[in-house]
Order: structure tokens, then C-alpha cells, then sequence
């Protein structure tokens, strides 16, 4: 079986969705990710993560550049460089003759009828309301993401919410790494928790992903504000890469509370469950738009795998379904209060692991996503 994916690709930021459906591939697949040239250093390449990809999967960088470019030059050259990148992909479908094609990168929608002409059915894995990324090219990708959506053979969604905007297709949720996060570890905080404030702080609250737009900073404040005004001796720490549109209100966040927050920046994906095994609490505070409605989020279920209380803004559907475990909070109020009374609630924490982790492990979607590429190679 072979394999040919078109999707962008930032191991370097995360472990996301198609690393861990790709490394659970049965041993005899073969794999050629073809991935849009990325400018940040490091960015696309496979061999960054630590988490190794298994030797089978071929990588190749293509040009396949988005229109909205914050480089003029870029944006003007635009067509020319698309064109020669289509060109360049459907030189690597002949080439490596796969028996499916899997697509999520918007931007080479212009391609997926040549290659449904080839015979070789393709799939359009959905894990983002992808239009609402590029705001500045919004009626241009609205119109890829409809040809996406009228040329693919089939359509999975991560989530309901991307199932109902697609109108089609079959639902294979997110879900978490069992073998990774295998619950609390006994032992001395790391060294990303130990620097600055965190020394100090008898209780841990943690954010583990992005820093980025998504998050409600009118909502991390007010928790903060309360935190630093009560007994508890917390903390909040934000474990991830902090993202350019956001660095300015970050560090005004900092500036205010030195005291109770702390950000580590990246942090290998192995090592995530010695930190998180530190933590009380886990916390979602996400804006509420149709880009976050549209996420099934990988943080709810790697909390829940170690054992942390959840607090949350109601932003999505794979949220609300598990309101009677996670404490879900709309308004900053609401959400410091949440985050409170979740510190030392260790009888509702140690019941998180099996109603949220154990039932949504990467390895059985995997195998759901394994079965469906199967069957379309076989022309079920």
C-alpha cells in the first residue's frame, strides 16, 4: 500500500494530527509526504522531531506558496511559483504511484481532478476550518475549500463541527498517545519548572500547545488576577511556542504577574508528561469564533490521559459532550473561579483518564483512518 500525502508539515511546533496517524500505519505502507516549502528554518522537516518517523515515509519540500504572503515579492510571484509546484507534484504522483491521496493543504485543491483523473482516489483530511486561516485571501479560499470539498473521493473531519460545514464525508476524531502520556510520574519537577517563579509555587496550573491568537488573554489575565490575590500559592504555566501576533500582549502578561507566570517555551514532545505530571490543572481559555468551534482539541485529551482537572471555554462541541467531567467557564470571571475550586479536586481528576483519554487513543484512530484508506484503494 502507498501512501502519497499533501499536507503542510511544522514538526518542529508540534506533533500533530498526521505524525501520529503516520506513524501507526501498518509496517508494509509506504509513505511520500509532499509538503509546501516553509520559511521558517527547520519547520517541514521530518527529521526535526523527536519523535521519530517511522523509515518508510519519504519526505519532499515543494513549492506550493499561499496567496497571502506578508512578502510582496512572494505574492506577486505567486501564480508562477504554483504552477511550477503543481507541476513538480504530479511529477511525484507518477512517480511514486500511490494507491491513495491524502490532502489537507488547501492551496493544491487545483490539482486533486488531475490526480482523480489518474484513477487514484483522495481524501481530504479535514482537521481545521482551513478558510478561516488566510483572512486577507478569504474569498480565494473559500473557493478552494469548496473545490477541496467537490473533488475529493472522501471527506474525514476531525470534528462534527468540520462535518457539518464540509456537508459530507465520515468523522475520525483527535485523540492522545497512551504509551506517551501514561498518567502522573513521581518525581522532582524539570528544569522548565523549577526557572524563574515556578520554584515557588505550591500548586500548578498548565496550558500545553500553541500561544497564539486562539487564546482569550482577557481570560488568562483575570485568572491570573485571582490567582495572585488568593492563598492557593499557584501558578500558571504556558508550555509552548509563543506565536508573533501575540508576543507583545504576552509579555505585557509577564510584566504584570512575574510572579505567577511562567513560559517555557518549546518543549520536546516526550518530555511533556514529566511536566504535566506537575500540574493540577489544565486549562483551555479559547476565544469563541468559528475557528475554534471547529477544533477537537488534542490538549483536552493529553490532560485527561495525566490525570489533570480541565477548565475550559465553551469554544466547541467535543468540549461541551464531556460537561459533566470538565468545568466549562464563558466569562473570565467564571473561568478564574473555575480554575480555583479545580486546584486540589483530586476525586474528579483521577476519573478524567478513563472517561476522556482511554476511549479516544491516536492508536484507534489510526486504525479507522488505516481501514478507510484500505478500502477506497480497494474501490469500496
Amino acid at each position: 500500500m502507498r501512501v502519497l500525502y499533501i499536507s503542510e508539515v511544522q514538526w518542529r511546533s508540534q506533533v500533530s494530527r498526521k505524525h501520529q496517524m503516520v506513524r501507526r500505519f501498518p509496517a508494509d505502507w509506504e509513505v511520500l509526504f509532499l509538503s509546501p516549502a516553509n520559511l521558517a528554518r527547520g519547520e517541514n522537516s521530518l527529521r526535526l522531531r523527536s519523535v521519530r518517523v517511522p523509515a518508510r515515509v519519504e519526505y519532499a519540500s515543494v513549492l506550493l506558496p499561499k496567496p497571502d504572503s506578508e512578502v510582496a515579492l512572494l505574492r506577486s510571484l505567486t501564480p508562477a511559483l504554483m504552477s511550477a509546484g503543481g507541476v513538480r507534484v504530479m511529477n511525484h504522483v507518477r512517480r511514486f504511484a500511490p494507491d491513495v491521496v491524502v490532502c489537507s493543504y488547501l492551496w493544491a485543491a487545483p490539482l486533486i481532478g488531475d490526480i482523480r483523473a489518474m484513477g487514484i482516489p483522495v481524501v481530504y483530511d479535514l482537521n481545521d476550518l482551513h478558510p478561516q486561516f488566510y483572512p486577507a485571501a478569504r474569498d480565494e479560499a473559500e473557493q478552494m475549500f469548496r473545490k477541496l470539498l467537490d473533488g475529493a473521493t472522501e471527506v474525514v473531519a476531525s470534528s462534527g463541527a468540520l462535518h457539518k460545514a464540509a456537508g459530507r464525508g465520515v468523522v475520525i476524531g483527535n485523540g492522545v498517545d497512551l504509551d506517551t502520556f501514561r498518567g502522573r510520574e513521581e518525581g522532582v519537577r524539570p528544569e522548565e519548572l523549577t526557572t524563574g517563579p515556578t520554584g515557588d509555587w505550591k500548586r500548578l496550573v498548565m496550558y500545553v500547545g500553541s500561544v497564539d491568537e486562539r487564546l482569550d488573554l482577557n481570560v488568562l489575565r483575570r485568572t491570573l488576577e485571582t490567582l495572585a490575590s488568593d492563598t492557593t500559592g499557584a501558578g500558571v504555566a504556558l508550555v509552548g511556542r509563543v506565536f508573533d501576533q501575540v508576543r507583545g500582549d504576552i509579555r505585557s502578561i509577564e510584566a504584570a504577574f512575574p510572579e505567577h507566570v511562567h513560559l517555557t517555551g518549546r518543549v520536546p514532545y516526550p518530555k511533556l508528561p514529566a511536566l504535566m505530571s506537575h500540574a493540577d490543572v489544565g486549562i483551555a481559555p479559547f476565544v469563541l469564533n468559528p475557528k475554534t468551534e471547529a477544533i477537537n482539541p488534542n490538549k483536552l485529551y493529553m490532560y485527561a490521559a495525566m490525570d489533570m482537572n480541565i477548565v475550559s471555554t465553551p469554544f466547541s462541541d467535543d468540549i461541551l459532550r464531556h460537561d459533566d467531567v470538565i468545568r466549562i467557564a464563558s466569562s473570565p470571571a467564571d473561568f478564574a473561579s473555575a480554575v480555583q475550586s479545580a486546584i486540589g479536586d483530586d476525586e474528579r481528576r483521577r476519573s478524567l483518564r478513563e472517561r476522556i483519554a482511554l476511549p479516544n487513543s491516536w492508536a484507534e484512530r489510526a486504525e479507522e483512518f488505516t481501514r478507510l484508506l484500505s478500502g477506497l484503494a480497494q474501490g469500496d
